[in-house]
């Protein structure tokens, strides 16, 4: 009886040996890379304000907005609020060594069906203090609506930290 438990106990070390230096295989680490926007790209705090670049447009104030690349990955990006507030979701072009971006005449706003004219985007990098003390990019772009044609918003922003003492920022 003792033998035999002596046999079933080397046999369960080998079994686990053998998975343990098989199961350790090494491979290289694959370079992931990033997206062809991966500079312009993040979530931002920004706020719509009246052409005057001063009053917030009807009256609102901060909200939530990311810039991504689009699944082309073909140097566009997506400008989205999460249908916050202004409701705007549109596809702009970037260049980015000049850090900006503009989107075509009357292009498509997906969350409305509506058309918008995104110009004179611009991202500063490390240009914006924080409540938190924190050295973030800001943001600047303009937009036309379809429902408002010829009035020019302007939208002012900066990167979002994560801090709490830097969410829900107010004009």
């Amino acid at each position: 009886m003792k033998k035999q438990f002596i046999k079933n106990l080397f046999t369960a070390l080998s079994c686990f040996i053998l998975i343990i230096f098989t199961s350790c295989d090494e491979v290289e680490d694959i370079e992931v890379g990033g997206t062809s926007v991966e500079e312009m790209s993040g979530d931002w705090w920004i706020i719509a304000l009246e052409p005057d670049g001063v009053t917030p447009a009807y009256g609102g104030d901060y909200v939530q907005f990311t810039t991504n690349n689009t699944a082309a990955d073909d140097g566009t990006m997506w400008i989205d609020d999460h249908k916050n507030w202004m409701e705007i979701k549109t596809r702009v072009n970037t260049n980015v060594n000049e850090l900006s971006f503009s989107g075509e005449d009357d292009a498509i706003e997906t969350y409305y069906d509506g058309t918008v004219n995104l110009k004179n985007g611009k991202i500063s990098k490390k240009s914006y203090t924080t409540e938190s003390n924190t050295l973030v990019d800001e943001i600047y772009f303009e937009v036309e609506f379809d429902w408002a044609a010829g009035t020019v918003f302007q939208f002012k922003g900066h990167k979002r930290t994560g801090f709490a003492e830097d969410e829900n920022p107010h004009f």
